[in-house]
């Protein structure tokens, strides 16, 4: 034979060869497999001892994998209307039995820290914004302090009535107090508005400064945690 036709004969066995591995590693193995007819010994005492003591580290690994997952700790806090208040926004309000003055001495300096540099923020827009005459300048802070002592007016009034109390407040209360508050804004913005050039107005209309934004950060609402000592007595 030539030397060509060993090669494809060589060739062929070897494909073949090839085919019968892969059939054999792809085969289903039955589910019982049948001992060999020489091959009925029974299984030694050494096997039989091996094989019962694997049997509690299996059963603990089986327990290990269907055992249900532990319940993370349910989170402190209040709900309201389905949604849930954290724990930390509960402990910034009134505790129950916490007197006005100890509030207001807890809470004024973290108030303080939080709102520093939102202070300084709005000065320097303010500042930038145009030179305002002493006129305008007391314009702008007279603006100011009439609407944050409205507002404060406005929501201690719905605190004392009850409007605002957390247990039988309602999302449209909550509605009517903004539109109130909002018509606060709109009216000290009015009067700030009134007190600038149109000139300044034009610049206004372009610039970053904004009423709204200076009046939370630039009134003092702390200071309406300052109760009367003769409403909260210890």
């Amino acid at each position: 034979m030539k030397r060509v036709g060993w090669r494809n004969l060589a060739l062929v066995l070897g494909a073949i060869s090839c085919f019968q591995l892969w059939r054999g590693c792809t085969r289903t193995a039955p589910a019982a497999i049948t001992a060999a007819p020489g091959d009925c010994r029974e299984p030694t005492a050494s096997t039989a001892s091996t094989d019962r003591a694997d049997l509690p580290a299996i059963g603990s690994l089986a327990r290990a994998v269907v055992r249900p997952a532990v319940a993370a700790p349910a989170e402190t806090g209040r709900s309201f209307h389905g949604f849930k208040i954290p724990a930390w926004v509960m402990h910034l309000l009134p505790q129950p039995g916490e007197p006005l003055r100890d509030y207001r001495d807890r809470i004024l300096p973290l108030a303080q820290t939080a709102i520093a540099p939102q202070r300084a923020r709005v000065a320097r827009m303010r500042d930038d914004f145009a030179a305002l005459d002493a006129h305008q300048r007391a314009a702008l802070d007279g603006a100011v302090q009439d609407a944050a002592r409205a507002i404060q007016d406005r929501v201690t009034n719905g605190l004392l009535s009850g409007e605002l109390r957390p247990a039988t407040f309602k999302p449209m209360t909550g509605v009517a107090v903004a539109r109130d508050v909002l018509d606060i804004v709109d009216r000290g913005n009015t009067r700030f508005l009134s007190s600038l050039t149109p000139d300044q107005r034009t610049r206004l209309a372009s610039h970053r400064f904004d009423f709204a934004d200076y009046l939370v950060f630039s009134a003092r609402w702390e200071d309406a945690l300052g109760v009367r000592d003769s409403a909260a007595p210890r």
